[in-house]
């Protein structure tokens, strides 16, 4: 049984273009978790949003 690869050129264009989303996503979940231990270690805890 061979692995079907008729349209793998279509899902490589879509993955560039959804490359740069992912990235910034991350940065900011990563900027995010980092920002909030130094809080928690700083002893303040997290702000309330406004």
């Amino acid at each position: 049984m061979s692995f079907p690869v008729a349209h793998l050129a279509h899902w490589y264009h879509a993955l560039l273009y959804l490359l740069p989303i992912l990235l910034i996503g991350a940065g900011l979940c990563w900027s995010r978790r980092r920002e909030r231990r130094r809080e928690r270690e700083a002893g303040q805890g997290p702000q309330p949003p406004l």
